[in-house]
């Protein structure tokens, strides 16, 4: 994945001055903070149906009423189910807790797909039924490492090296042009290994998260008529400590619905909202669940079905061409404090696993 944007919505409407978090899809482990009134306790849907079983999630949580992360729900049954009738059933993956997996079905081009989703407390929701497109087209990526100014955010400048993605894309034949790019990174974290008798190494943890969660790209076919794009920039992020061992990118392209693009782009406004009181608040975002026993209730996110296609591959720190010059894990005899938290514990980062990827 990596909870994380109605804040700028509600702020824009209501003008308040408090944080909460949002789940941010495909993000989904990679929070975006906005300045929000506090509303807490509203129900979090966000997840797929994908042709990549590996990319097959539902995340569910409520939003905080304080500044902290929103709070995971845990012990649900969700069902998936098509335009057959056949039904397929998420499982929770109990090392993080809110989040469901649904590893081993592929979505089919063609079929649609809706989920129900039923609480330890009995309430139940639904999704609205998704139509999964035709076609994903083809991608490539290239990359480049830039040294661009940066302003922090308490004000202060500096400049930092940028790692940046750009993607190559053949798309769908029409009516199937509605695309969302996202990027996800993968990345080693070997703690620090202290000399010790028995010569124990500690294992490493592998942390997996959205490269550029605030980042949100769409094309919409309606909008532009062509058949490829080509140098979109789908993810621009600091180069820091991740780069000093191996970093694995994978750039997805994902067809959806023309609902699905739409809900992205209003939300992409809500995430890049800047200006006054004055400017025009965005339309109400609008998902596609509802508590089906009480449709008043406010329920935010959004379930579709894509038909996605992947292009990944590795860094390593030789491929940085600026030095590295923060603090990193290698044993040099220096105090045990000043060692980085994530040296001596790595599994303290967040999206931090000990479980390594089949792909890495």
């Amino acid at each position: 994945m990596i909870f994380a944007v109605w804040g700028r919505f509600i702020r824009v409407l209501k003008f308040s001055c408090r944080t909460i978090w949002f789940l941010f899809f495909c993000g989904c482990l990679s929070p975006v903070d906005f300045e929000t009134e506090n509303i807490g306790g509203k129900l979090v849907v966000s997840g797929q149906i994908s042709t990549i079983p590996e990319q097959n999630f539902v995340e569910l949580g409520r939003t905080a009423d304080t500044d902290r992360l929103p709070v995971p729900v845990s012990g649900a049954a969700i069902t998936l189910t098509d335009d057959l009738g056949q039904s397929f059933f998420y499982q929770e993956d109990l090392s993080r807790p809110g989040m469901y997996q649904l590893p081993d079905v592929a979505g089919l081009p063609g079929r649609s797909y809706y989920i129900q989703v039923v609480t330890a407390e009995g309430e139940s929701y639904g999704s609205l039924s998704e139509r999964m497109p035709a076609s994903s087209g083809e991608l490539t990526a290239t990359y480049e490492v830039a040294r661009e100014d940066f302003i922090d955010f308490e004000g202060i400048s500096s400049t930092q090296s940028f790692f940046k993605i750009y993607v190559n894309s053949i798309l769908p034949t029409p009516p199937d042009v509605y695309i969302r790019w996202t990027v996800m990174e993968a990345f080693l974290l070997s703690p620090t290994d202290f000399p010790d008798p028995f010569g124990n190494v500690p294992p490493p943890c592998f942390i997996l998260q959205n490269a550029d969660p605030q980042r949100i790209v769409l094309f919409n076919g309606e909008d532009v008529k062509t058949s490829s794009v080509e140098n979109v920039l789908v993810t621009s992020r600091i180069v820091d400590w991740s780069f000093f061992e191996k970093h694995v990118f994978t750039v997805y392209q994902s067809a959806m619905t023309r609902d699905a693009v739409e809900y992205w782009r209003k939300v992409n406004i809500v995430a890049n909202q800047v200006g006054s009181i004055f400017d025009t608040p965005p339309a109400e975002i609008n998902g596609n669940v509802k508590n089906l026993n009480t449709p008043g209730e406010k329920v935010y996110g959004y379930f579709q079905a894509v038909n996605e296609t992947y292009y990944r591959f590795p860094i390593y720190k030789e491929d940085i061409p600026y030095p590295l010059l923060m603090s990193n894990c290698t044993y040099d005899n220096r105090d045990f404090q000043s060692y980085p938290a994530r040296c001596l514990d790595c599994m303290s980062q967040r999206n931090s696993t000990y479980i390594r990827p089949p792909w890495f």
